[in-house]
């Protein structure tokens, strides 16, 4: 990577406020800004970072072939799935979301005993998910299959189905961005814990120790209130903890093989876990997505940082 001077990261085929090329043709979104980090620390300039538009199919070969550095959130991770590539960490965790028409008065889902979903053929987490929540609630779904969770996600949105079933951060997108009349639809957000994070291809410490702590500097980094707009002035007038990470102590950059002011160019650049969060999903988007579980663990939350010091 540091060879030919840019990282290359894998993507969504387009999802708003997680991975999307914006009408100029610049990627923006939560999954992007988190592998611009990793540009940045490993190449000091978060511009230096190429994106690659992926399916579900493609995107754990695109690592073991080494198409891509790295694979940002697009996947769950599971067992299965980490036996064939690396899971570094998670960056979002989310849950399953049952979409459905707000008329249809739906508290739980009991409430959508009988109802038709769309979902994708072929053994989908989709199915699995309703499966579950069938037993669960002792209710039954008639389900409607397609080829693809595109055509299926349409044909919810075009009428087909009573409800459409998906990750609750992909829904709350297409709800916010698919929809004609998003304000008709309702989310009901399901006990099913999905951690969706970052992966690499196996066989790089290096590598993974970079993205690992990259991820960790950004939750760090909101927990102690260093942001874009104070990181310059924390680092010359701040507690010592504070500046040492942010690059006083050039041991402390090469511990870990980049440049002693890798964390400082990273906030500077990027910014920290709630800034990005806010960017791309806020309240000031068209997403508007409820943090949840992605709050700061004093907040409720999962998130928490890795001590970097015994």
């Amino acid at each position: 990577m540091k060879g030919r001077d840019y990282v290359t990261c894998g993507a969504s085929q387009g999802i708003t406020g997680l991975s999307r090329p914006d009408e100029r043709g610049v990627w923006r979104g939560f999954d992007v800004d988190v592998c611009r980090a990793f540009a940045t620390a490993l190449l000091g300039d978060a511009q230096k970072i190429r994106f690659i538009p992926l399916n579900a199919a493609q995107r754990l070969p695109a690592l073991q072939t080494g198409e891509i550095d790295v694979l940002s959130r697009t996947t769950t991770m599971t067992f299965t799935r980490d036996m064939a590539v690396r899971f570094v960490t998670v960056t979002q965790f989310d849950t399953d979301v049952l979409i459905f028409r707000k008329r249809l008065g739906a508290a739980s889902p009991t409430d959508l005993n009988g109802r038709t979903v769309c979902l994708q053929s072929g053994g989908s987490s989709a199915d699995n998910t309703l499966t579950r929540v069938e037993a669960e609630a002792k209710i039954r779904f008639e389900r409607v299959y397609f080829d693809s969770t595109i055509t299926a996600r349409d044909a919810y949105f075009s009428g087909r189905c009573d409800v459409y079933v998906t990750d609750g951060f992909l829904g709350a997108s297409q709800v916010a961005t698919v929809a004609r009349k998003p304000d008709d639809h309702a989310l009901l957000y399901l006990d099913h814990l999905l951690p969706q994070g970052v992966a690499i291809a196996r066989g790089d410490d290096r590598w993974f120790d970079v993205v690992r702590w990259t991820v960790n500097l950004l939750i760090w980094a909101e927990q102690n209130g260093v942001t874009q707009a104070n990181v310059d002035e924390l680092r010359r007038s701040g507690p010592a903890d504070v500046r040492r990470v942010l690059g006083a102590d050039p041991a402390f950059g090469r511990a870990i093989g980049l440049e002693p002011d890798w964390a400082y160019k990273v906030i500077k650049q990027v910014g920290n876990y709630g800034e990005i969060w806010e960017r791309n999903l806020g309240a000031g988007t068209r997403i508007k997505a409820d943090r949840r579980l992605n709050r700061p663990y004093k907040d409720g939350g999962l998130l928490f940082p890795y001590p970097w010091d015994v």
